[in-house]
Order: structure tokens, then C-alpha cells, then sequence
């Protein structure tokens, strides 16, 4: 029985059953990555640099934080990295990097000097009840001291949400509970997510009745998943256009051969 669920994993179930399945219950590691997520990783270990530097009092100039970028690409590099859009090089999503971070050194100079925290892991139950624990990991938390808090989420993909589609996420929501329950001055949360393809944020608040809202859905949700598990069912494969974003079709009964999209 899983204990802890993330945000990430009850996606993960609502988007393919069997996905979910190999990865948090078979436990079953794959090295493969799309270049996608690698990209997002190093652009968000460069924006964690440079918030660290700033916490401790300096602020970096542009070509040094594209100088760790630069080195964290040639350091992690491997060669199970998938290009599903094969017009694209390497080179391509290096530079779309690069871009991200420098519109977003310049968008936000000279930054908030109220950073509490750059990838804060939080863990919580949702209602108080440890039968329903979440963890995650928050890109940004920033905190002014006098109970004014916001969360930061940094977005690399081609998409970026309306203010209505904000609205209906719940990722950040969850962060909010979290952190509401691990801090005593709570006074208000300002949710952002930063789109660094497009400079673009958008921001919104949420209402104790909306926050409760989200719980009872995870909680549901959650239900679904344990429910699952408990009956023994085949957590069946949803085909789509995303499992040329799967690496586990060696696994799957949809799939009768290796993703062609990964380098093997």
C-alpha cells in the first residue's frame, strides 16, 4: 500500500493507469528522459543558483548564471536523452535555455529579497488526516515577514495556462495547504507560475473554501488509486499521443516494441 502520494503521481494515474502502475508501485527505474525534461531541469537548477546567490547576499551577473547552465548541460548529459521532434538538435534545446534564463534575468532584475526557500520539500496531510499524506517539492517560496507569503512554479514547456486554467490547477493549491499547515503566521499565499518560454507569470489567490475544495478532490482521487490496488485491478494502458513520451513500453500490453523515440 502506498503511503504518500505527490501531485505528480495522481497526474500520472489519471493519465495512464498502467504509467502510474510501473513507476510507483513496480518501482520500476528507467534512466530514459525526454530532452523536454532535461532541459527543465538544468533551467531550473541555474534559477535555484541564482536565487542561492542572492540569499546570500550577491547578486550574479547574466553570463554567470548561463555559465552553470552551460556546465550543468555538459556534466548531465547522457545517453539515454529521447528527441521525439527529430528537426530539433541538442543544440536547439540548449539554446531555448539559455533564452529562458536570460528573459527571466532580465524580466525580474534586480529579484526579490524575500526568497525563503529554492526547492522546498513539504509534506503534509491533507484534513490532518495521515491517511492522506503528500509530498512535493516547491520551486520557490518567498516570505516578506510579516505573514505575506507566494509560491513560485517555473514552467519550460511550449504551453503556458490562462488565468483560467490556473484557476483549475491544483498543484500550487496543494503546495498552499502544505505550507499553511507548517507555519503558524499565515496571513495570505499568492500562487505563481512563471512560463519562461514566453515571459510570461500569472498569479491568483485561492479561498479557504476553494483550498477545502481541492483537499476533498485529492482525497477522492486518492481513493480512486487505493481502490485500484486494494481490488487487484489491471491498471490498464490509456493509449495516446504521450506514450511517445513513455519509456515503458517494454513493459506495456499496448506496446508490442521499443519506444522508437528513445536512444537505446
Amino acid at each position: 500500500m502506498l503511503d504518500r502520494f505527490s501531485y505528480s503521481s495522481i497526474q500520472t494515474f489519471k493519465k495512464c493507469p498502467a504509467q502510474f502502475k510501473f513507476k510507483y508501485i513496480d518501482k520500476i527505474y528507467k534512466k530514459d528522459e525526454s530532452i523536454e525534461a532535461f532541459l527543465g531541469k538544468r533551467v531550473h537548477e541555474s534559477i535555484e543558483y541564482l536565487y542561492n546567490r542572492i540569499k546570500s547576499g550577491f547578486i550574479p551577473i547574466l553570463d554567470e548564471i548561463l555559465k552553470v547552465h552551460r556546465s550543468l548541460w555538459k556534466e548531465k548529459w547522457h545517453k539515454k536523452i529521447a528527441i521525439y521532434y527529430t528537426k530539433k538538435s541538442p543544440r536547439d534545446y540548449f539554446f531555448l535555455g539559455e533564452q529562458c534564463i536570460s528573459r527571466y534575468y532580465r524580466k525580474y532584475h534586480p529579484f526579490s529579497k524575500n526568497v525563503l526557500s529554492n526547492e522546498y520539500e513539504v509534506e503534509f496531510n491533507l484534513d490532518n488526516d495521515p491517511n492522506y499524506r503528500l509530498k512535493g517539492i516547491i520551486d520557490r517560496i518567498d516570505h516578506d515577514g510579516k505573514g505575506n507569503w507566494s509560491i513560485h512554479d517555473y514552467k519550460t514547456g511550449k504551453r503556458y495556462f490562462t488565468q483560467e486554467e490556473a484557476e483549475k490547477d491544483t498543484q500550487l493549491a496543494l503546495y498552499q495547504i502544505g505550507i499553511t499547515n507548517k507555519f503558524d503566521e499565515v496571513k495570505s499565499v499568492q500562487l505563481v507560475w512563471h512560463f519562461l518560454q514566453h515571459g510570461i507569470m500569472v498569479k491568483l489567490t485561492k479561498t479557504d473554501d476553494e483550498l477545502s475544495k481541492v483537499a476533498r478532490k485529492t482525497k477522492m482521487e486518492i481513493d480512486k488509486i487505493r481502490s485500484e490496488i486494494n481490488n487487484s485491478r489491471e491498471f490498464k494502458p490509456n493509449p495516446m499521443i504521450l506514450c511517445n513520451w513513455c519509456y515503458y513500453w517494454d513493459e506495456c500490453t499496448e506496446k508490442d516494441t521499443t519506444n522508437p523515440y528513445t536512444n537505446n
